[in-house]
């Protein structure tokens, strides 16, 4: 028997929207969640995505790190993947900085007294200086409160019940499981990756290894209404690791998106935290992208 996929889509929506209703009574009565698929945990987040063309927010940001901390004001805005714009100001309201990206570059300017300079150039720069690999997608999956770097039709992927949340488990080679010295079939959502290998054998392993090859990831969904709370990559080619985590999620216009987001960066070294709360958020207007590059500021190759 021959199933069309309009209808086989609509059979797993089916499955999927009573599987939370039934979830709601399990919870209630002390039960675990039902078990999902993969495929039924993603369609259950797509089912609730945004849908979006343009979109204008204000967000009031914490800064910590390296024993120091900060905030600041931004005013973003977002042509759903073309471009992104943003606007920072300290508490006083004078913008220091502005940002424009598009899918393939990366403008800059810093206007701080003693420090006024412009980066043109790609995404490698960006990188190097959040100390993690992100391209103009990442950068708007984590601005707009979605699933950074889920690419079911890419990536292997196991399900588990995690309390009251479903977790994705990225599946990983067996250079992983050598260093890690656990398969992922037997790895619990909350478990840390620590290298287990002396650091010699490390080394000559990692040698013969691409970075892809030593990358977990993993994503954890709301067991009722399938939000994206939170993201964990583990880099154990360079022994770090990023954390992304969203809450106060709410009904729009567009779909349910997040009012409160946050980023941990963690290295061998130090740990960076980023907060930020939506003070305010639009859809639907088409903006503009203003970016003028002032007289007699220095080009620089980085931030």
């Amino acid at each position: 028997m021959n199933i069309r996929p309009a209808v086989l889509s609509g059979l797993v929506a089916v499955a999927v929207l009573f599987s939370g209703c039934s979830n709601v009574a399990r919870i209630a009565r002390g039960k675990p969640l039902k078990n999902l698929s993969v495929n039924q945990i993603i369609e259950g987040y797509q089912s609730n995505a945004p849908e979006w063309d343009w979109l204008g927010m204000k967000l009031d940001v914490q800064v910590k790190g390296a024993g120091q901390s900060d905030s600041f004001k931004a005013s973003v805005r977002l042509a759903r993947d073309s471009a992104i714009w943003m606007s920072i100001s300290p508490a006083l309201g004078v913008e220091v900085a502005r940002i424009l990206l598009t899918p393939d570059t990366v403008m800059f300017i810093s206007k701080i007294p003693g420090n006024k300079f412009y980066y043109a150039g790609d995404y490698e720069a960006l990188s190097d200086w959040a100390d993690t690999p992100l391209s103009f997608k990442d950068v708007q999956s984590i601005l707009t409160g979605q699933p950074m770097g889920l690419d079911a039709g890419v990536d292997k992927f196991i399900s588990r019940v995690d309390g009251q949340q479903y977790a994705l488990i990225g599946k990983y080679k067996r250079r992983v499981k050598r260093l890690v010295g656990v398969n992922d079939n037997s790895l619990e959502p909350e478990d840390s990756l620590n290298i287990q290998l002396p650091m010699r054998r490390y080394e000559r392993l990692k040698s013969r290894a691409e970075d892809e090859d030593l990358l977990i990831k993993r994503h954890w969904f709301d067991g009722l209404t399938f939000d994206p709370l939170r993201d964990q990559f583990d880099d154990l080619y360079y022994q770090r690791s990023l954390t992304l985590e969203r809450g106060g999620f709410e009904e729009t216009e567009v779909g349910r998106f997040p009012r409160a987001c946050a980023i941990l960066i963690g290295t061998v070294d130090e740990e960076i935290e980023m907060n930020w709360e939506v003070m305010r958020r639009r859809f639907g207007r088409a903006y503009d992208f203003p970016f003028g590059i002032p007289e007699g500021y220095e080009r620089r190759t980085g931030f």
